[in-house]
C-alpha cells in the first residue's frame, strides 16, 4: 500500500479503470454526528494495453494521467474512488499524480504473463483511493478463483472522508453469471455484518450482473440482498430487494428519472452501494464517457451521516 501523493494534472473526463475484498482485521469505524456529501468515481480501468481490446489501447501512463485528472477535478470534486482491472504500476503512477491528501490501497488479483502493464511489476488487480488523512488496512476476502488463477476479491480499507467509512471495491467473474451471483451473495454477507454493526460501508465495482435484465434469475439472486426496496431497469423496478443498501444510480421518488444507465454497451454492470439508513434521499449516479476503457465510468453521490 502506498500513500504518496503528488500534483494533479487538472480535469480529465471520466476514465475507464478497475478493482475488491472482505475483512475481520479492520477496526470498527466509529460513528459520528457529522454529515458529508460523498462523491465517488467507479472506474473499470481496462488496463490491458496490447491485448486486442480496441477500447483499451492507451498506455498505462495515459490511463494513470486520466484517472488522476478525474480525481483532481474541481468542477465535480470527488473524495473517493473504486477501481478494477488495474496494473500496480498504473496505481502507483496515478497516486503519485494526485493532489496532496489522497491515499490509496491496491490488491493484486492476478499475476500477468503478458506486457499489458508495460512494467516489470506483473501485479494486476483492484484498488481504492480516498481523500483522507488516514487509511487503515487494507484487507481482502477471496470470493472465487478462475481456472486462470485470477481471484475474484472484495478489497476494503477504512478511511475518513469527513466521516469514517469502510471503502470497498470488487470485480466479479464475467465467465459465469451463476458464479457472479454466488460471489455477489458472499460479498453481501460480509458487508451486512459491518452495516449491522453500524458502519458506513461504501462498495463500488464491476459486478458483471446486468441490473437492466428483468426476469434474469442470476441478477435477482446475486443482487437482491444488496438492495433495499425494488430495483431494476429504470422506473420499471423489476426485482424486489431484501437488503438495506441504496445504489447511487437507481430509481427514487423525486429523482430525475434517469436510472440504471449503461456502463458497457446496453448493460449496467457497474454499481456503487451505500447503506440506506445512513443516507439522505438525494443520492444520484450517472454513467459518463471514457476514451481509455471499454466501460463508461460511474459517478456516484450520497449525503451520508455518521
Amino acid at each position: 500500500m502506498s500513500t504518496r501523493a503528488g500534483r494533479s494534472s487538472g480535469r480529465g473526463l471520466a476514465v475507464a479503470l478497475a478493482l475488491a475484498l472482505g475483512l475481520t482485521l479492520l477496526a470498527p469505524v466509529p460513528a459520528t454526528a457529522a454529515t458529508v456529501r460523498l462523491q465517488l468515481w467507479d472506474f473499470n480501468a481496462c488496463d490491458q494495453y496490447g491485448r486486442n481490446f480496441p477500447d483499451c489501447q492507451v498506455t498505462p501512463e495515459q490511463r494513470a494521467a486520466a484517472i488522476a485528472a478525474s480525481l483532481g477535478s474541481t468542477s465535480w470534486t470527488p473524495n473517493a474512488a473504486t477501481l478494477q482491472e488495474m496494473c500496480r504500476s498504473t496505481f502507483d503512477m496515478a497516486l503519485a499524480d494526485l493532489p496532496p491528501g489522497w491515499v490509496g490501497a491496491f490488491h493484486s488479483t492476478y499475476t500477468t504473463t503478458d506486457t499489458r502493464c508495460q512494467s516489470a511489476d506483473p501485479a494486476w488487480g483492484i484498488a481504492v483511493f480516498a481523500r483522507s488523512d488516514v487509511l487503515t488496512g487494507p484487507v481482502h476476502h477471496t470470493l472465487g478463483v478462475e481456472t486462470s488463477g485470477e481471484e475474484r476479491t472484495l478489497l476494503c480499507a477504512d478511511v475518513t472522508v469527513g466521516i469514517g467509512m469502510r471503502l470497498c471495491t470488487t470485480h466479479l467473474t464475467s465467465s459465469s453469471q451463476s458464479g457472479a451471483a454466488s460471489q455477489a451473495v458472499t460479498a453481501d454477507r460480509l458487508v451486512d455484518e459491518w452495516t449491522a454493526a453500524g458502519m458506513l460501508v461504501v462498495v463500488g465495482g464491476d459486478f458483471n450482473l446486468d441490473v437492466r435484465r428483468c426476469r434474469n434469475s442470476n441478477v435477482s439472486t446475486g443482487l437482491k440482498g444488496w438492495y433495499a426496496g425494488r430495483f431494476g431497469a429504470g422506473k420499471t423496478r423489476c426485482y424486489s430487494g431484501s437488503g438495506d443498501m441504496h445504489e447511487a444510480d437507481r430509481y427514487r421518488s423525486g429523482g430525475d428519472g434517469v436510472y440504471d444507465e449503461d456502463t458497457l454497451g446496453s448493460a449496467k454492470i457497474d454499481l456503487v452501494f451505500a447503506p440506506g439508513r445512513r443516507l439522505a434521499t438525494d443520492y444520484a449516479g450517472d454513467a459518463t464517457s471514457s476514451s481509455v476503457s471499454d466501460h463508461d465510468p460511474l459517478r456516484a453521490a450520497f449525503t451520508a451521516s455518521g
